[in-house]
């Protein structure tokens, strides 16, 4: 089973991972890492550390709130080990999907699926709801 990492400023990364087992269920093999305010870079740098030690050689998929920021230096190193992918923008829906396909399939497929759902969960309601 691939294992998932959500990162984020504040609690987002707790917070997506409890309202997504309202979903899909309790969710394994699933971490939530949060920078606070006041955090030093580099003891976030070590949560993420202690984190990926503590998963091992398993396969990672590392959701990151947003592009740039210091969750996002700090995290995006980990994408050079070939069994780490990292994906930014997470939202609900690509954490749910992460969740429901995580197995079966390699973490770069993983990445693949996310990234598209996530792009497509994202509507402008009114001109959406005008066109169906």
């Amino acid at each position: 089973m691939i294992s998932i990492v959500v990162v984020s400023h504040g609690n987002l990364s707790e917070q997506l991972i409890k309202s997504s087992e309202m979903i899909a269920g309790p969710a394994e093999d699933v971490y939530a890492l949060t920078l606070q305010p006041g955090d030093k870079p580099e003891d976030f740098a070590q949560k993420v550390d202690d984190t990926m030690a503590k998963i091992g050689d398993q396969e990672v998929l590392i959701l990151i709130d947003i592009l740039c920021g210091t969750p996002y230096n700090v995290t995006a190193r980990q994408v050079l080990k070939n069994n780490v992918e990292c994906v930014t923008g997470a939202n609900l829906p690509m954490l749910i999907e992460a969740l429901l396909s995580r197995d079966g399939i390699t973490v770069s497929e993983l990445a693949e699926t996310i990234t598209s759902v996530g792009a497509d969960s994202v509507k402008n309601l009114k001109p959406f709801l005008n066109r169906n």
